[in-house]
């Protein structure tokens, strides 16, 4: 039959000093870096394909990307801002117009 886990508290790991609580604790922590390390990797793909995606764009931070589908320890969770995008028709036609001049000459 398992030993059911118990919780940790730091008073029971210094005072108790027992080995099994203590073995615990050690192996929690294993697990947590495990975790921690996980954690980064992640963090490094997702800034991989943010970067991947301002190439594509050409532009960093242009691309408007939404906030994360789940919570994030340690962030807050904000609605991505959306990139403001003007057309200016008028300076189009002045590009078009000095591209005509230039052809014609």
């Amino acid at each position: 039959m398992a030993k059911k886990p118990t919780t940790l508290t730091f008073r029971d790991i210094v005072l108790g000093a027992e080995a099994d609580v203590i073995r615990q604790a050690l192996d929690a922590r294993v697990k947590i870096d495990a975790l921690i390390v996980e954690r980064q990797a992640a963090y490094e793909k997702i800034a991989a394909l943010e970067t991947q995606v301002a190439t594509i764009v050409g532009e960093p931070g242009v691309y408007p990307f939404p906030a994360p589908p789940l919570p994030v320890s340690g962030f807050e969770t904000k609605p991505a801002k959306r990139a403001a995008v003007t057309t200016d028709d008028d300076d189009s036609d002045n590009d078009e117009s000095a591209d005509d001049t230039d052809a014609k000459a």
